[in-house]
């Protein structure tokens, strides 16, 4: 009879367990809303590669989502063409041509001018302001590409389907920021105030038409192949 009542009483203690991780489960899930948005051009088709970023209104992040960002020197051209990332986060160029480039960016507290022989790496750590970062080389001087740094851990770059999926932990206001430096809007960027507060979708529609993206290729037969 006791042995009974000890199994009896088991199974008992071991549901209640299970119910209430269940439950912290889905309390946790639950404070976790997804943002997913499209962006779209001014004839409803999807934007890649367009950055993507929400701020807090109203109220401040707890969250950071500092990395390493790589920004790769490949075939002559940046790869990719946009990064993003948040303020205090590492940059990693890494030249993987057969030749020098010399990086740079001329304006701002962001600007700065490096060598990257064949197959080196450069990391650089002292980006002290948000906004973008616009590059190129002095060697080859046809190759552009954009670093946009955001003080936000909320942050993407739409894929081929235009989309990005946002996780956002606290509730609230929050400003959505569309971001492209071929868009013609006020600072390139179009933005939309929402309240978060369950997961949802939302669409950013451009009104006007981007402009094109700069071919990143030597327009000429010459080229600097040697050491610099």
């Amino acid at each position: 009879m006791l042995c009974t009542y000890s199994k009896r009483t088991l199974f008992i203690f071991t549901l209640i367990v299970l119910i209430s991780c269940t439950l912290a489960l889905s309390v946790k899930a639950a404070d976790t809303n997804t943002l997913s948005i499209n962006v779209l051009s001014i004839k409803g088709t999807p934007l890649n590669d367009v950055v993507v970023y929400i701020e807090p209104v109203g109220h401040t992040l707890t969250k950071i989502n500092k990395s390493t960002l790589v920004v790769g020197q490949q075939n002559k051209a940046f790869t990719p063409y946009i990064s993003v990332m948040q303020l205090g986060s590492d940059v990693q160029f890494n030249n993987q041509d057969n030749i020098t480039h010399q990086i740079y960016s001329p304006l701002g507290k962001n600007k700065f001018s490096l060598k990257i022989r064949s197959g080196e790496t450069f990391v650089k750590n002292d980006f002290s302001q948000t906004g973008e970062v616009s590059m190129g080389c002095n060697i080859h001087d046809w190759m552009s590409g954009y670093l946009f740094i955001v003080d936000t851990p909320y942050f993407a770059v739409t894929d081929n389907r235009g989309a990005v999926n946002i996780a956002i932990e606290k509730t609230g206001k929050y400003k959505v920021v569309v971001w492209h430096p071929q868009m013609n809007e006020p600072d390139n960027r179009i933005s939309k105030v929402v309240e978060i507060n369950h997961s949802m979708n939302l669409t950013m529609q451009l009104i006007k038409k981007m402009d094109d993206i700069p071919t990143q290729e030597n327009e000429d037969d010459f080229d600097f192949l040697s050491d610099y």
